[in-house]
Formats: structure tokens, sequence, C-alpha cells
């Protein structure tokens, strides 16, 4: 290879950070947005004046921390089980928590580092999304990708001190890493990935589904040794659930936990559907409804994204997401679905390949506008602590 030949590679590499650089600073300006607006909004509105008045600093911090937020907090300060400390905090895994702990001596503060995570990992899955997108569908439709991402309608919780966007940039650089041949790198991505939720072991088997998928494109069928790789994750759910045992004697502690603290359990899908309408149809809280008819939705919506993917064959996707809905499908109640459906990554492609064909130009308009008060009013909902999701 020849002097001049050389630089390509870095040049490259200039063209894309420079061609990445405006989605992330929309996605950046997409979170700072959400933050000021929740910050005004909530202090024109008056949301708990006392604590306005006394910490100032810390009511701007709570306005984005309240229901599982307390559950991952607590776990950083004091661990699993504390004594004289309620149930149940064993139905969350300790990765999130764990990155609190880390990162709150540079804080001062376990909130403070919880909200800092998920800035920074939201910014590294917006990264990873376009990056992504842009190696096979070219730059602009990776573009659409992350602002679609950016106006997801609860995306807060991408911003609050939740697991959601530790998780999906974990998914999204776990992918990445499988679609350039790199298993042992996607195995231990994935790995962190089930130390943040049990959807990990979703990830994991989409995977073996795209490694069998590169084999058969090889023209073998006999894995390579990075297919152990594979393994990391079901080995880091073991791990969890082996200290759960260890330290109660039970074997599905984890399971008595989503039962003892939100009556979670499996049920078949019509007995899911029928509590869901039910629901609906006994509540009077405003917020309530909302969120109740946004569950369903979120799940009629799943099952549609599901037959999408198989009709395209894109049968990794088809196990990732076909996985995460069959969850809730198969659960007594459709709780916090719009949450979880935050980090179901190939729909936001999906849309995003159909904006940038010709004729459809128009949804790159359209999703914003729709979506953008949304953002704005769930996001307020959540600061002033009622349900959202």
């Amino acid at each position: 290879m020849d002097s001049v030949d050389r630089p390509a590679p870095r040049a490259t590499s200039r063209r894309l950070a420079r061609a990445a650089a405006q989605p992330l600073g929309l996605w950046v300006g997409s979170r700072i947005s959400v933050v000021v607006f929740v910050l005004a909004a909530s202090w024109v509105i008056g949301v708990d004046r006392a604590g306005l008045a006394h910490h100032p600093g810390q009511w701007m911090l709570q306005r984005f921390a309240y229901w599982d937020s307390l559950h991952f907090l607590r776990i950083a300060d004091l661990g699993y089980f504390p004594a004289h400390l309620p149930c149940c905090d064993q139905a969350f895994f300790p990765g999130y928590p764990l990155l609190i702990a880390v990162t709150a001596p540079l804080t001062g503060g376990s909130l403070a580092a919880a909200l800092l995570v998920s800035l920074v990992a939201g910014i590294v899955a917006a990264a990873m999304l376009w990056r992504l997108v842009a190696a096979t569908r070219g730059p602009r439709t990776a573009t659409v990708a992350v602002l679609f991402l950016a106006v997801a309608p609860y995306g807060v919780f991408l911003t609050a001190a939740y697991s959601e966007s530790t998780f999906l940039a974990l998914v999204l650089s776990a992918w990445w890493m499988a679609t350039r041949r790199r298993w042992w790198w996607a195995g231990a991505l994935a790995g962190a990935a089930s130390g943040v939720r049990v959807n990990g072991i979703f990830l994991a088997l989409a995977l073996a589904v795209m490694y069998a998928g590169q084999l058969r494109a090889e023209g073998r069928w006999r894995p390579r040794w990075d297919a152990a790789a594979l393994l990391i994750p079901f080995v880091v759910t073991a791990g969890f659930f082996g200290f759960l045992f260890a330290t109660t004697g039970s074997l599905d502690e984890w399971h008595r936990a989503e039962i003892a603290g939100w009556r979670r359990q499996s049920a078949w899908p019509w007995q899911g559907f029928s509590t869901a309408w039910r629901a609906i149809h006994s509540t009077t809280s405003p917020d309530l409804l909302i969120s109740r008819w946004a569950d369903l939705l979120v799940v009629v919506a799943g099952i549609l994204l599901v037959g999408i993917l198989v009709a395209v064959r894109r049968w990794p996707e088809v196990a990732y997401v076909g996985l995460s809905v069959a969850v809730l499908l198969f659960s007594n109640m459709f709780t916090s679905a719009p949450r979880y459906a935050l980090t179901w990554f190939p729909g936001y492609i999906l849309v995003a390949e159909l904006a940038t064909r010709p004729g459809w130009g128009w949804l790159k308009v359209a999703v914003p506008a729709l979506c953008l008060p949304l953002v704005f009013v769930l996001a307020l909902a959540f600061s002033a602590h009622h349900w959202v999701s």
C-alpha cells in the first residue's frame, strides 16, 4: 500500500465524526430542553415549594427522581436487604445501582450520581444508535433515528434516575460489536446489560440468532470459540440469582419480590388484556387513565412491531423485541410498557427508514410535532410525582 492510501481510514473516521456531531448535538439539546422546561414549569406551578425554599439544589435534582428511583438509590447507598426497610429492592438488578455507588464520590451524593450516569448513558445510546444505523443505512437515516429517539414521548425516563438509558446504551453497544464480529466485546457488553435488567438475557438470545446468521453467511455451522462469549449474560444473571438464594434461601426470590411489590406474575395474554381493559374503565384519576391507555396501546404496538420485523426478516431484532413484548403479554398486567418500549431500538430504525424514503419525508416533521408536546407534558407530570409509567 502506498503512502497516499494510508490516511483513508483516518479521513473516513473524521468524516463520520463530523456527520455524527449534528445528531449528538440534537440529542444533547433535547435533554437540556427537557431539563430546563421541567425546572421552569415546576417553579411556575409551585411543585414542592417547601423543598425549593430550603434546598433549591436538591429540589432541582428531585424533579427527576421518584418511584423506582428510590429503589435504585437505596441499593446504591445501603445494598440489598438493609435492616428495617420494606420490600422489594431485590426485584432490581445491581448494575445501575453499582454505577451510582461508584460515581457518587465524584458528585457528592447518590442522586446527582444517578442523574449523571443516565445523562452519560443517554449520550452513549444516541451515539451508538447513530453509528449502528449509519453503517448500513447511511448518516441521513441515522440522524432521523436519533431524532425519533429524542422525541420519544416517555423519554423523561432516559434522563431521570432510572436504568433505561444505561440498559439501552449497553444493548446498542453490544449490538454494534456483534455486527462487527467482535464477539468477546459483544458478550461482555451484553453481560453488563444483564447486570442492569433481566432483559439482558433477551439481548443474549438475539445475539445468538445473529451469530448463527453470520455462520450461515460464511457457509459454516461449527461455532468458533468466541461463541462462548454469549454465555456471559447467563453467568451474570445466574450470579445475581445465586446471591439472592445465598442471602434468603429462596430460589425464586426475585419473582417473589415482583409479586410482593407489584403483584406482577405470569398469566395468559387474554388475562393481561382483560385486566388492562378493566383498569381503564375503573380509573377516575386522569394520570392513571392516561398511563393505563398507554400501557395497552404500547403492547399492541409492540405486537405490530414484531410482525413487521418478521415480514422484513430481521431475525435478531425479532428475537430481541419479540421476547421483550412476550414478557408483557404473558403478564397479569401491562404496567410500565411505554418505559420498557424505550429500549426497543429496532422500532426507531424502522420508522427512520420509512421517513427517508421518497414520499415519506413528512414523517420527519409529523412525528416530532405529535410527540414533543407529550414529551414535555409527561416530563412535567413525572416531576410533580404523578403516575406516568
